[in-house]
Formats: C-alpha cells, structure tokens, sequence
C-alpha cells in the first residue's frame, strides 16, 4: 500500500487554499467589483488622459456601497487563491514527480 507523503499532503493544503480564497472573495464579492470598477475608471482616466491631457474630465469616484467594508477579506482571499495555493500546489506537485522520478 502506497503512504500519502507531505509533498501530497502540501498539494492538498494548495487546493483548500485555493477554495478558501475563492470562499472568502464570494463573501466579498460586492467589495471586488467596487474595485474593479474603480481600477478600470482609473485606466480609462489614464488612457484618455495620454491620448489627449486638455480633453479629459476628471469624474469623483462613486461612492462606496453602505454597509460592512470586505476590503480586507477580498485581499487575503486574493491572496490565498491567487498567490498561496499555487506556490504550494506547483511546490507539492515538482516534489511529487520528481521523488517518485527519482525512485
């Protein structure tokens, strides 16, 4: 009977990371699209304004949604599923193939 190593189990632990921020950016998810509106507001600002700098009217940034802020959770959730769970999936993965390569 083949025994489950800890570069398996690191690769589990990648994908329940990779759930949990996915979890944690649903939660989020009216935070997420505030900013990505707000980010892609601020491209176009940017692009228009190098296109021509004396046509461009600068607009305020809508304000932000009542209720709780989940800036915060929308970042570690960004995180964990974006940066965490694939450096320890990709770890775990390399580690498995290259012991069982090895012999």
């Amino acid at each position: 009977m083949n025994t489950t190593t800890w570069w398996e189990l690191l690769g589990l632990t990648g994908i329940i990371l990779f759930l949990a921020g996915i979890h944690m950016l649903w939660q989020a998810r009216e935070e997420f699209y505030f900013w990505l509106e707000e980010y892609f507001r601020l491209l176009r600002l940017s692009v228009h304004r190098a296109a021509d700098p004396q046509q461009v009217a600068v607009t305020p940034a809508r304000p932000r949604p009542p209720g709780p802020k989940h800036t915060l959770r929308m970042v570690i959730g960004v995180l964990l599923a974006f940066v965490a769970a694939p450096m320890l999936l990709t770890v775990g993965l390399t580690m498995v193939w290259l012991t069982r390569r090895v012999g």
